[in-house]
């Protein structure tokens, strides 16, 4: 059958000496809290990825040819620490925060990110997070995965980074309340991008620092969007508001690394979510395309 790789690229494209974007399918799920299925989202979006048009509808450029390669996939660890710490070596092991490539990793659920964030901080000083979610993961512990928990991932990136901007919550904890006041008063919220779009992303803009790093959980999406995730809840974002987002962010930013995670496959022939995942893959890398390309 072969190694899956997003795209299916020929080798002169799929080269892991010279291309720009490296693909890092995570596919693990010990942390969810409710529902399951974001182990099978790597493999899933893979699977779609070369149905898509290679040219982008908005720039009328193809967003490939820079390179894409996609590394083996970090086999699930037996405990949520054991995976932090695997996915940790790994990204030191392949350096993945070089300046000469741009790392998307595929999640699998949203505790994968705060390995990742922590090894961008070791290269980059100044780092910020600027995280698109639904929910706020800022409690301390949860069960399962403890401290390693998706529903903690942004208290882990918060003992690494100080900058957290956090964009289309709509879900958070009393406990977040009570530990991060300041944080949740911050929230970018779904309403304010809606009543004005360009107010909000100045904010997100403003906000953080010139070196980031971006998480989006598919559930950042409304669920008409993107309805195969682990958490899904209403009232969120569109296509085009997180789009939009996401290039701006490229083009003003040093965005140092990317993450996609949550998407939880329905299956049953449904594949919204995996596509939208792909789509969204393809959208961030023809942003670093033409952010290089000036």
């Amino acid at each position: 059958m072969g190694k899956k790789t997003f795209l299916k690229l020929e080798p002169e494209y799929s080269s892991e000496e010279t291309a720009l974007f490296h693909i890092l399918p995570i596919p693990y799920e010990g942390a969810v809290s409710f529902l399951g299925g974001a182990s099978r989202g790597p493999d899933a979006i893979l699977d779609v990825s070369d149905q898509m048009e290679y040219i982008d509808e908005r720039t009328k450029r193809p967003f490939w040819t820079r390179g894409v390669y996609t590394h083996d996939p970090i086999p699930p660890a037996d405990t949520p620490a054991r995976e932090v710490a695997t996915i940790e070596n790994v990204a030191r092991r392949l350096d993945l925060f070089r300046s000469d490539r741009r790392t998307i990793a595929l999640g699998g659920d949203h505790s994968i990110s705060a390995p990742l964030i922590r090894v961008a901080a070791e290269k980059y000083q100044n780092l910020s997070v600027i995280q698109l979610d639904a929910h706020s993961d800022l409690r301390d512990s949860y069960e399962p995965g403890g401290k390693n928990s998706h529903a903690s991932v942004m208290a882990r990136a918060l003992d690494v980074v100080d900058t957290l901007v956090q964009v289309g919550i709509r879900s958070f904890s009393e406990e977040d309340l009570v530990r991060f006041p300041k944080q949740v008063d911050n929230f970018i919220t779904p309403e304010q991008i809606e009543d004005d779009f360009d107010a909000a992303l100045a904010v997100v803009l403003e906000r953080a620092t010139e070196n980031v790093y971006l998480t989006i959980d598919m559930d950042v999406f409304d669920p008409a969007v993107a309805p195969g995730v682990g958490t899904p809840e209403p009232g969120g974002l569109s296509w085009r508001q997180v789009t939009r987002l996401v290039e701006a962010v490229i083009s003003a930013k040093n965005v140092v690394g990317v993450d996609v995670v949550e998407t939880a496959p329905l299956g049953g022939g449904n594949i919204i979510t995996e596509y939208a995942a792909a789509r969204l893959v393809a959208k961030i890398m023809t942003a670093f395309d033409v952010k290089f390309g000036r």
